[in-house]
């Protein structure tokens, strides 16, 4: 075997990649599964053993070297001041490792090859077995290709690259091709080449050098062409040529579809698509006609009124509410398309959140139940791609858009950079928190998830009795419907929990940055039970009973808590904390240098002291500003713009307060499972004062109203180290209430019988929750009314939420 250490690789990123269209992106930086395309071949490179790297930069040479550099602070980088062609760019990087006195055999690459690591490997083999001067690696030819195409002699040998302009222009012109001492026919050798350049090559370093410096421009493009050097090394050296059977084992790209295809090609290898079509038309049990949807109802056999207790449970006035509303939403759809349509039926509760706020996307775990409020879809599906969305509220007006229209500009393969997209930004700024983007969102992620097939459209009507702004997910319960209906209505598979992540994924189009918990709530709950689920891996980790002796009342502050504009920038903006704080935990606590999820830093899972934690969070700014972090950070310069990027500039960071709320929060969802099964309620009282505390603005104490902020300088947590304080009674400042929401929190905690208060949902306004004794369910409703509603002049916005069974498609 050939030892590889012997063997130096240059990698060509000198140019910038202008078809990819991306201005503030080089091309070797593009992301592909989530991972820089030269970060993904460099891991190629090192398993095969290749150690010593020279990396080619010139146009965004910064990013490139940030990149590069961040995981393989060994490479040496060479500069192409004027980009003159490949084979001018392997020139100076040859004569650097000349003049640092390297002679051995050389492996050249580009900077946007995904290379399986056996392909590197067969060539540095097939190099020492064939004693060849150089190896170069060929693909067999696709109808579509536009690499160089091989040429070979009259006995088979390599003679020579050519480029595909080169035999176009000389198409054009009617001029035969000059290779070495040969004439070649352009058009028979665009007809007969069997063989084109892979662009991966394994050859002598000194001859190398010898050919790049014959290299002539004397070319279509103008420009020295490291494919000229391998023509000329074969004219007095042994070249030998290595087939690829595989194309799949070595991929580039020079556009943004070309990108899309190689992370498909890359996902299917790493595991099984999370979308895929499986049916040429939607399952027909589940479509009836309007009208005989409405005869099934109104007529109330036996199945439908057992639907009703399995979903709703023994509550009859709910029963009789919820079918009123199934009636409704057929009757609506009936009336705009037309009775005898075959049409599904979509219902997507609202959820409540008892403990685990502002934690699911880093790991932590929450305490969900599906609430007695809900998104109703009927869906009809069309033949072609257009999408029309009525809906029953008259201030959503009527919507309508083609799937192709909601593609067209989007051509990334991540996410990231659809929803970060200029046409993402046009879209949304066209109509800012318009309703229809809630249908948007789910079929643009599950049509990017699912690129080999194009989904069919939709006609819809849409109601639904979720509060908007008041924190009991009505947006995502209208994501959950809509993707319902899509998943349904184009005979997709998609497993449960690729699913929900789905969900939460396409929620970002519209520009939070939350998980996936709220999706999770509405998809997985039962009826009369708290889910506990947790993230990272995604599951269920048992469901509760909902004592029977309690009653959880929603109060509606009065204040929306919209997800868009500078709302989405707070949320993000906290979110950013989160990720900032972790940064400086892994660069200055070794305890957290493989932490992945701030979960991961709690004591338990650390098996440190609760003490050891306080004194870490000492470390960290309670404030710091852009300028300050990037100072912080100077080898992480791309991950900062990247976090910048997600919000508008809000001021200083809370890194301390932020991290504090995030752990503390962690420790009391992980233990809320066992104290609500327990009817431990004086402990669930203090857990829920205690977080909402940690959002806690303003204090309300004798009629008078003052600022909140938890003191969390060095003294005070020193004096939590010293006490080994309980970490779940702790609160850190997320700050994301609001004066109205804390009245409402203070309000109901003096009322006897009441458990606990606490902020529901996101915040920045919306509603809170109380949990209750039953008893005192009546004299809770009196003070909230004579407290807070009437003397605000506010229509009355409590009542009580009962846990019902997750989303479904209604069956016959």
């Amino acid at each position: 075997m050939v030892n590889s250490e012997e063997f130096a690789c240059i990698i060509l990123a000198g140019g910038r990649g202008k078809r990819m269209a991306s201005a503030g992106r080089h091309k070797a930086c593009f992301p592909i599964a989530g991972r820089p395309a030269i970060l993904r071949a460099m891991d190629a490179y090192a398993a095969a053993g290749l150690k010593r790297f020279v990396v080619v930069v010139g146009q965004m040479a910064e990013q490139v070297m940030d990149t590069v550099a961040s995981e393989h602070p060994e490479t040496m980088f060479v500069f192409q001041p004027i980009p003159r062609g490949t084979g001018h760019a392997v020139c100076v990087a040859a004569e650097a490792l000349a003049a640092q006195g390297y002679t051995g055999p050389t492996v050249v690459v580009m900077g946007d090859k995904i290379i399986q690591p056996h392909i590197i490997m067969q060539l540095l083999e097939e190099y020492r077995r064939s004693r060849a001067d150089a190896v170069v690696t060929v693909l067999p030819r696709a109808a579509d290709s536009t690499a160089g195409r091989v040429v070979a002699d009259r006995l088979g040998r390599f003679a020579g690259i050519v480029e595909k302009s080169d035999i176009d222009e000389h198409l054009r012109t009617g001029r035969r091709i000059r290779l070495g001492n040969r004439l070649l026919d352009a058009a028979r050798l665009e007809q007969e080449a069997p063989s084109v350049n892979a662009s991966l090559y394994c050859v002598r370093l000194d001859r190398l050098r010898e050919a790049l410096r014959r290299l002539s421009g004397d070319n279509s493009q103008g420009e020295l062409y490291l494919t000229d050097a391998m023509g000329l090394i074969a004219q007095s050296h042994p070249v030998q040529t290595m087939p690829v059977e595989d194309p799949a084992d070595l991929m580039a790209f020079n556009t943004p579809a070309e990108l899309v295809a190689v992370e498909q090609a890359l996902l299917a290898r790493q595991k099984p698509p999370r979308v895929s079509p499986v049916l040429a038309k939607p399952a027909a049990r589940l479509l009836k006609p309007a009208r005989r949807w409405l005869e099934l109802i109104e007529a109330q056999p036996r199945a439908w009124r057992s639907f009703l207790r399995e979903v709703y449970g023994d509550d009859a006035a709910l029963q009789r509410r919820r079918q009123r509303a199934f009636v409704s939403v057929l009757k609506g759809f009936a009336r705009h398309y037309g009775p005898d349509r075959p049409v599904l039926v979509v219902r997507a509760p609202g959820r409540i959140n008892l403990m685990g706020r502002h934690i699911d996307h880093r790991g932590g775990m929450v305490n969900v139940m599906a609430i007695s409020c809900e998104a109703l879809l009927a869906a009809a599906p069309r033949e072609d791609d257009l999408v029309r969305l009525r809906n029953a509220r008259e201030d959503h007006p009527p919507r309508q858009f083609t799937l192709a229209q909601l593609l067209r500009g989007y051509s990334w393969s991540d996410w990231m950079d659809v929803i970060q997209s200029q046409a993402a930004q046009a879209v949304l700024q066209a109509a800012p928190g318009d309703w229809s983007h809630y249908a948007r969102a789910p079929l643009l992620r599950l049509q990017h998830e699912c690129p080999q097939a194009r989904l069919r459209g939709m006609d819809c009507f849409v109601s639904g009795d979720v509060p908007m702004g008041s924190g009991l997910s009505s947006s995502s319960a209208l994501v959950v419907a809509f993707a319902q209906a899509a998943v349904r209505l184009n005979g997709l598979h998609v497993s449960s929990t690729d699913f929900i992540d789905l969900c939460g994924e396409g929620e970002w189009f519209v520009g939070s940055r939350g998980g996936s918990a709220d999706h999770a709530a509405i998809c997985r709950a039962q009826a009369g039970r708290v889910a506990r689920i947790g993230f990272f891996p995604f599951g269920l980790q048992g469901q509760v009973s909902f004592p029977s002796d309690l009653s959880l009342v929603v109060a509606y502050s009065g204040q929306r808590a919209l997800k868009s504009d500078s709302a989405r920038d707070a949320f993000n903006q906290r979110v950013a904390c989160y990720e900032l704080a972790q940064m400086h935990l892994r660069k200055h606590w070794p305890p957290a240098a493989s932490a992945e999820h701030l979960r991961d830093l709690t004591p338990d899972r650390l098996n440190l002291g609760v003490d050891e934690l306080y004194r870490a969070l000492s470390r960290l700014p309670e404030r710091a500003t852009r300028p300050q972090l990037r100072t912080m950070f100077p080898d992480q310069q791309a991950a900062l713009e990247r976090i910048f990027s997600t919000h508008r500039h809000r001021g200083g960071y809370d890194l301390r307060g932020v991290a504090m709320f995030g752990l503390s929060e962690i420790v009391r969802a992980q233990q809320y499972g066992r104290l609500l099964s327990r009817g431990e309620l004086a402990g669930l009282g203090r857990y829920m004062h205690a977080s909402h505390d940690g959002d806690r603005v303003s204090l309300r104490r004798g009629g008078q109203v003052r600022a909140w902020r938890t003191r969390l300088d060095e003294k005070v947590l020193g004096q939590l180290a010293a006490q080994q304080a309980d970490l779940a009674q702790q609160c850190g400042r997320y700050a994301c209430s609001t004066e109205a929401v804390d009245a409402l929190v203070d309000l109901s905690s003096q009322v006897e019988g009441v458990i606990g208060a606490q902020l529901a949902g996101a915040g920045l306004g919306g509603s809170m929750m109380v949990l209750v004794r039953r008893e005192a369910v009546d004299r809770l409703m009196h003070h909230l009314r004579k407290d807070f509603y009437e003397p605000r002049g506010l229509d009355f916005g409590a009542r009580i939420m009962t846990p019902v069974a997750g989303a479904g498609i209604l069956a016959p």
